[in-house]
């Protein structure tokens, strides 16, 4: 009889262990995937940046920006002015 205690107090202390594990919160801050892409002359993302991007000048308008692919938009960061040749 003291060994069935024995063995239901260890299946239980195990039974606890995985369902504490189990039902832990999951964190809801995934990473966001960020890649630089060139800016189209109508504003929209063009091509990706491969190695370096090839923006060069003193034009105002923005050649090439960070954007967040899981949502589409841009971060607002990395924004390089110019021109593409």
């Amino acid at each position: 009889m003291k060994n069935l205690r024995l063995t239901f107090g260890i299946a239980a202390l195990a039974i606890g262990s995985f369902a504490a594990f189990s039902f832990a919160p999951i964190s809801t801050k995934a990473k966001a995937a960020l890649q630089e892409f060139y800016v189209n002359p109508d504003g929209s993302r063009g091509e990706p940046v491969m190695d370096e991007n090839e923006c060069e000048g003193e034009n105002p308008r923005i050649c090439s920006q960070e954007y967040d692919t899981t949502t589409g938009l841009p971060t607002n960061n990395k924004i390089h002015t110019g021109e593409r040749p």
